[in-house]
């Protein structure tokens, strides 16, 4: 057995029988966004797969999760998060949880997710409509040609001091990003940023495809918001200085390959946003498998961007 990655010790969990039945709590202590706001929602959308892939039969595949952010969630000791799997659906190919984290106040959920399995050989015969987007054009280009810390710079040049995008520039990331293609336009649905990724360290050779999927899906949350700001910079104002508050409503990702797709290769991310208002936005992403250009990955994601002066409240 290799070593754990730093991004399992993120998403790892443990049953909690004390709480109840397919009750889960995380591995390790949960920590605090670089704002000191909350913890990272990509946290608990991991946590939750790995609780609720641990309530599946073997066998089973993840192909969706939607989640629902309803309330902040504290890095507090003392209130733990416990995440409650609710197996609400099985069948002979399928598969449902519907996963409640609660926090301090049993009463009070803080953050909901459904996630949904597919049987790994439900589709074996191969007798399946098929297609997918292609890759975008490298033009040669590899992982290895593109500085490690070129996505932070990106972030960084644009910052005040006292920016909330901060917590885009950490020092522990379980992810390598390597930006090599940003699209700008005045159009806001015309930006686009393109990334290679993966896990900063090999997965340890005990980890199965539901570890996998739950790394992915914190890949996805990463930086996620960070394309509508970024692509709205003439509302916003210089260094941001206009944007009040920014914060994840819901984020829904499904996986395309499962069974195969490992967050240590190197994959070709590509994000965009396609609309505002009402203080919500709309972002999108999609994750290709970079050696055999296969679509492995799409997530979408709705958010809040308040901008100061606004007047409105939560």
């Amino acid at each position: 057995m290799g070593p754990a990655a730093t991004i399992e010790g993120r998403i790892g969990v443990q049953r909690q029988p004390d709480s109840g039945p397919d009750t889960y709590t995380s591995e390790q202590p949960l920590t605090y966004q670089p704002t000191g706001r909350a913890v990272f929602g990509g946290l608990l959308i991991s946590q939750a797969i790995s609780a609720a892939s641990a309530t599946v039969r073997p066998g089973f595949h993840i192909y969706s999760s939607h989640s629902s952010f309803l309330r902040p969630v504290t890095a507090s000791a003392r209130d733990r998060v416990l995440y409650h799997v609710d197996p609400v659906a099985d069948s002979r190919s399928y598969a449902t949880r519907v996963v409640r984290a609660t926090q301090g106040n049993q009463d009070a959920c803080v953050y909901m997710a459904t996630i949904a399995y597919q049987r790994s050989d439900a589709t074996a015969s191969g007798n399946v409509v098929a297609y997918s987007p292609p890759m975008p054009d490298l033009d040669g280009l590899a992982p290895s040609d593109v500085p490690a810390d070129a996505n932070r710079k990106l972030v960084e040049d644009g910052l005040s001091a006292d920016s909330l995008l901060r917590a885009l520039s950490t020092d522990d990331e379980p992810f390598d990003y390597r930006l090599f293609n940003v699209i700008a336009a005045d159009d806001p649905t015309e930006y686009r940023v393109r990334s290679f990724v993966r896990a900063a360290q090999p997965l340890s050779s005990n980890a199965n495809a539901a570890t996998h999927a739950a790394a992915m899906a914190y890949m996805s949350d990463e930086g996620m918001l960070a394309i509508a700001i970024l692509g709205s910079l003439d509302q916003l104002g210089d260094r941001f200085c206009n944007l009040a508050m920014a914060a994840s409503l819901h984020h829904r990702v499904s996986f395309h390959d499962p069974a195969v797709a490992r967050a240590y290769a190197w994959m070709v991310l590509e994000r965009e946003t396609s609309w505002g208002g009402d203080e919500r936005v709309m972002m999108h992403q999609r994750t290709w498998d970079l050696e055999t250009g296969r679509l492995i990955m799409t997530c979408e994601q709705e958010a809040l961007i308040r901008l100061k002066g606004s007047g409105s409240k939560l």
